[in-house]
């Protein structure tokens, strides 16, 4: 399954969230804050980050920032107890993928991480299919070279 990235400064509310995920059968590394958080996201393959808005010395939405800056693909899930539609429209504006309030609801936080999960899925589908037509695109001169080659040797 996946490997997601629970970034949160309050521990008890970080231990939740991994038990909750990690029974959805998802792999958790955890951060107590953005700075470790980051350091994680360069060690690690991290395929969802799910992140808290405020912490103490940089908060989520400069994490957000930074990790966009790093993977431009990273999908980032907010969760806050302080949404306002002005923070909302920056996430989004920065490239988060939803933000949830605090304290987020299971069924929710499910739904959005599938959501996103099967978002990450069609993405790496996509770029496997354009590489194949472009495989397909370049093969194409050589077939008809070698089919020219076969038709001047088989036609004497």
């Amino acid at each position: 399954m996946a490997r997601i990235l629970v970034i949160d400064d309050d521990h008890d509310y970080r231990a939740i969230l991994r038990e909750f995920i990690e029974t959805r059968g998802h792999t958790v590394l955890e951060a107590e804050s953005a700075a470790a958080g980051a350091d994680i996201f360069l060690r690690e393959k991290i395929d969802l980050v799910v992140s808290d808005f405020m912490m103490p010395e940089k908060s989520g939405m400069e994490l957000l920032s930074e990790l966009k800056n790093i993977h431009p693909k990273v999908l980032f899930i907010m969760v806050t107890g302080f949404a306002t539609v002005d923070t909302a429209k920056e996430a989004m504006r920065l490239g988060a993928y939803d933000i949830l309030p605090k304290p987020v609801e299971m069924n929710q936080l499910t739904a959005v991480m599938q959501r996103a999960l099967s978002t990450i899925e069609l993405q790496s589908n996509l770029s496997t299919v354009r590489g194949v037509n472009i495989a397909l695109l370049v093969s194409i001169p050589v077939w008809f070279g070698l089919g020219y080659l076969l038709f001047r040797f088989l036609g004497r």
